[in-house]
């Protein structure tokens, strides 16, 4: 009975730990939200991340799928994210992301300063918890 027990906790000892969850972020445009039933945006391995399909919805832009890529185009900047990879292509030149591009319940996420900073040529600020993030396009300048 020892050796059963003993087996058994040194497999569980063994064994990966689950990976932490993602939690859902608050995700505003311009004090509106994006999404109103949540899920636009995720804190994922400590980066904030924000579905690519809301994301151009909200600037009014065009997507296309291309195999595991979604090309993009926002106010005329054109951009290409691939699943998995931490390289988008943005207008003619490349950049590295601060974490791949995922996919989450069929839907790809990419970091959201980079889309927002780089691709819609917009503001973000994300609260120090990185439970809320503001984009800002129309801002008051006055503010």
């Amino acid at each position: 009975m020892r050796r059963i027990l003993a087996a058994a906790a040194f497999a569980l000892a063994l064994a990966p730990l689950p990976a932490a969850a993602d939690t859902v972020v608050k995700l505003t445009l311009d004090g509106r939200p994006v999404d109103r039933s949540g899920g636009s945006a995720v804190l994922h391995n400590g980066i904030v991340y924000a579905d690519v399909v809301d994301l151009v919805r909200s600037f009014n832009g065009i997507l296309t799928f291309q195999g595991k890529a979604l090309v993009v185009t926002v106010n005329g900047v054109t951009a290409t994210f691939t699943d998995g990879s931490r390289t988008a292509k943005v207008a003619d030149g490349s950049v590295v992301m601060r974490g791949p591009a995922f996919e989450r319940n069929r839907d790809l996420f990419v970091p959201l300063e980079m889309f927002i900073t780089r691709v819609a040529n917009a503001r973000v600020r994300i609260s120090p918890d990185k439970t809320r993030a503001d984009i800002s396009v129309n801002a008051n300048p006055l503010s």
